[in-house]
């Protein structure tokens, strides 16, 4: 199967051309398509990116963590000024978020032992 650009401008400088995959062959007629050419990233600038994505969903986990925290105090001190419903969804968030973060954590410790067992 072959998409062509027929009808289409492309906006890509170099014009379209062919990529193959392992089912289909497309042609490529716009830089942000699939095999487009892309920007080599400096190592630390990797690094960077990488920590700062981190960073950022540890505190997106802790907020829901606070969330749930603090909707569950306020159904203890003032049941009627929460919604049950949106207390368990909150600590149901916060419970999935944690538990996928650890995952990742311990994929990524695992992934670094090995590295470092290959030395």
């Amino acid at each position: 199967m072959i998409i062509s650009n027929e009808g289409f401008n492309t906006a890509w400088p170099m014009g379209p051309r062919e990529v193959h995959g392992d089912m289909v062959s497309l042609n490529v007629t716009h830089r942000s398509h699939f095999g487009a050419p892309k920007e080599k990233v400096s190592d630390d600038e990797f690094v960077t990116e990488f920590s700062n994505a981190l960073k950022g969903a540890f505190q997106r986990v802790n907020s829901m963590q606070k969330t749930s925290d603090e909707l569950t105090k306020q159904m203890a001190v003032s049941p009627e000024s929460v919604d049950i419903h949106d207390v368990t969804i909150a600590a149901e968030k916060a419970r999935l978020s944690l538990m996928l973060t650890k995952s990742v954590v311990d994929r990524i410790t695992q992934a670094y032992r090995e590295l470092i067992n290959m030395r």
